[in-house]
């Protein structure tokens, strides 16, 4: 058996991010999409979605909807290694976050 090595930061994340925003139908509007790209807690290659929702009420049914899009989405450009984790934030919370840095 050979062992697959893969260095995440092999991966365009703004090519992920683009392919990303070409998603047409989503059950609710997207203000943007941020990337990140590592290994994850068991050494793994990862991709971090944080999907930012332009509303503050979108419920839970609504992000379910959109874990499988985006997870085959990324899927489609990095290929089986690599593990997507999916976060929802709203814009105004990364509002807050950016004004307590």
């Amino acid at each position: 058996m050979s062992i697959l090595y893969v260095n995440p930061a092999d991966v365009d994340k703004s090519e992920i991010k683009a392919a990303l925003q070409e998603i047409q139908d989503l059950p609710t509007p997207i203000s943007d999409w941020e990337i990140e790209t590592g290994l994850d807690s068991t050494n793994d290659p990862a991709v971090w979605v944080y999907v930012i929702l332009e509303r503050d009420d979108v419920d839970f049914d609504t992000m379910s909807q959109i874990r499988p899009i985006v997870k085959r989405t990324v899927a489609d450009i990095t290929g089986p290694p690599y593990w997507t984790y999916i976060r929802f934030r709203t814009a105004r919370e990364v509002e807050e976050l950016k004004r307590m840095k």
